[in-house]
């Protein structure tokens, strides 16, 4: 293969990766906007701007398009959180980053705690909702670990349960994006986070 052919094919490569971005992208604004049973091909394509062929192109259908905000969720909030968590930073910082991020990520796109806390995702799409419950799973056991490691360090009171202190760190998060959610986003998540942090700080150090 020339230059220019492998440029073309990486370009290619390219589009086909930005569009799926694009099309994933989509889908959460109308469960944002309208909730996870508004998501259909139709809905997403008109989104989208683009054809319903264009979507099949990407994607075998609906059930395939869930697999994949179920797949983009895991990466961009437990993906990310594992990586900060393997970083240099100490323990405590490390959850502050997480923490934050994932707040960011909800005030960024409100489809993503609809399409987790809805029922149509929960009953409608079992094997989606079994890599949610495996991703959370494994968010609880990073943050466990971190809040060990800061106990460990000192940083963090030595008569914290790991596991327990983990479940109330993501408790904040999950309710906090249910309470914004519901109320059709009328508070700011963002300064609402910071209060609930140094509350957070107050309880466990």
């Amino acid at each position: 293969m020339n230059n220019s052919s492998h440029e073309v094919v990486m370009l290619e490569k390219k589009s086909t990766r930005v569009r799926k971005e694009e099309i994933i992208q989509a889908a959460f604004d109308i469960v944002g906007k309208k909730g996870v049973r508004s998501l259909t091909i139709s809905a997403l394509a008109k989104m989208a701007g683009m054809s319903e062929a264009n979507i099949y192109r990407h994607f075998s259908g609906k059930d395939d398009v869930f697999t994949a905000l179920a797949e983009y969720i895991r990466r961009a909030v437990m993906g990310k959180a594992a990586v900060i968590a393997a970083g240099s930073r100490n323990p405590l910082n490390k959850l502050e980053l997480i923490f934050f991020s994932h707040m960011s990520i909800i005030a960024e796109q409100p489809g993503i705690p609809r399409f987790v806390f809805s029922e149509d995702t929960h009953l409608g799409h079992r094997l989606v909702a079994e890599t949610l419950a495996l991703s959370i799973g494994s968010y609880v056991e990073t943050i466990s670990g971190l809040i060990a490691a800061g106990i460990a360090e000192g940083e963090l009171k030595q008569d914290l349960s790991p596991r327990e202190t983990a479940l109330t760190f993501l408790g904040m998060i999950q309710f906090t994006a249910l309470r914004w959610t519901i109320g059709g986003s009328s508070f700011d998540i963002r300064d609402e986070a910071k209060k609930l942090w140094e509350n957070f700080l107050h309880l466990v150090s």
